[in-house]
């Protein structure tokens, strides 16, 4: 898929902005704080899930106004389709081809992934941070998904409370009996999930780290499971069993925390580097590699499953880097529709026939390369055609 027209109003630092973005590769530059990771954030909220940058949804819209839009006309499933984002009031109003929808409705429609800082930081960082990657990967390609994890999340929450009240008021068993059956409907579920998308996700990121590591080092996937069983065998009743089982044995350290114990909230994605864990004993590079690996392994899947080849977003993550694995990152992504932040577009040299868009607040101007290098010597780029515009605001939210 690819985007072929991007509006922006009041959205974040952007007063207006139009983009008519190349169908290979955009280098967005400018200085830093001039809205380059904005622009990245709205590509990316139109695939119906959260930002991937931790602020309030209120913070979406342009200080001093009421609303903002994000519009976008792409191109998947064979045709062009628009998608129209309306923010304010702490809600998202959306239309998908001009008819009304659900936020959560265009996930598994647009599809784009996202490669950050933070993303680069998944291995070394808890088991939540991986959590919330498995969870994102597998909403794109299964929408259904969010809707069980969300039951699941509200059943933990109410356990949780009556976990809480025990200790004051009597004649709670029953109540966390109920809470203990709905939990376990909803977690055999969501572990199923996990473990099905991981058996998908595991060679195609073998694959890529083998391909950083020039084949001296393997890399392997797999899903850590609080709960005790032979997952691939169970049946769904087997499975809630086995989730009502660990739950009683667990009840006693459950009571005496105040919180359960055990669970797919409390799992892992475990990952190892010729069988040594990549979070304990990777080095710094190593661990880079890991994180680039899954997320490619990511736009893979979502290109078997959903046949489209995801967006690719990467804000200023190549300078995390070093030139072999940026060499390879930029190689491996080829022939999709990226799009890539830095200070400046001469730091990135191999990228020919895209466009560069500068940045600098909130206002876009933007040249076509036609040939050679964008920001290299030997390229050419042309000003007289300008697909993008806009006025910024010099301000809050930048």
């Amino acid at each position: 898929m690819r985007i072929e027209r991007l509006i922006l109003e009041d959205f974040r630092n952007f007063t207006r902005a139009e983009l008519l973005p190349a169908p290979g590769v955009n280098v967005i530059y400018g200085n830093n704080a001039q809205g380059k990771t904005n622009l990245m954030e709205a590509l990316y909220l139109l695939t119906g899930q959260r930002s991937f940058r931790s602020s309030r949804e209120s913070d979406l819209v342009r200080f001093g106004q009421s609303q903002g839009t994000i519009e976008a006309d792409f191109f998947a499933g064979g045709r062009s389709q628009n998608v129209r984002m309306v923010l304010g009031g702490g809600k998202k109003t959306v239309s998908f081809n001009e008819l009304p929808v659900q936020p959560s409705e265009l996930t598994g429609r647009y599809f784009a992934v996202v490669f950050s800082p933070t993303e680069l930081s998944l291995v070394k960082e808890g088991p939540a941070q991986r959590r919330a990657f498995l969870d994102s990967a597998i909403s794109q390609v299964m929408p259904r998904y969010l809707k069980t994890l969300a039951a699941m999340n509200r059943a933990l929450s109410q356990r949780n409370t009556v976990l809480g009240d025990m200790g004051r008021f009597a004649g709670l068993e029953g109540m966390l009996e109920v809470w203990d059956r709905s939990f376990a409907k909803m977690a055999y579920s969501v572990i199923h999930a996990r473990r099905r998308y991981i058996r998908r996700l595991s060679p195609k990121a073998a694959e890529v780290y083998k391909g950083i590591s020039g084949g001296r080092e393997e890399l392997t996937v797999a899903y850590q499971c609080t709960i005790p069983g032979d997952w691939d065998a169970m049946t769904q009743q087997e499975g809630e069993q086995a989730v009502l089982e660990a739950l009683a044995a667990n009840r006693g350290e459950d009571l005496r925390l105040g919180f359960t114990g055990v669970g797919p909230h409390r799992d892992d994605m475990d990952l190892r580097i010729d069988g040594i864990s990549a979070r304990s004993f990777g080095s710094q590079g190593q661990q880079r590699s890991c994180a680039l690996a899954l997320k490619l392994a990511e736009c893979g899947v979502i290109e078997e499953i959903a046949g489209e080849r995801p967006i690719i977003l990467l804000d200023d993550v190549l300078s995390e880097l070093d030139k072999k694995r940026r060499d390879y990152f930029l190689s491996d992504i080829h022939g999709g529709q990226v799009f890539l932040t830095c200070c400046d577009s001469g730091s990135i040299r191999g990228v020919t026939r895209g466009m560069t868009i500068r940045v600098d607040r909130g206002e876009l101007r933007s040249r076509r390369v036609t040939e050679g290098r964008a920001g290299g010597k030997k390229g050419k780029e042309e000003s007289k055609d300008v697909p993008a515009s806009g006025t910024g605001y010099s301000g809050e939210n930048q």
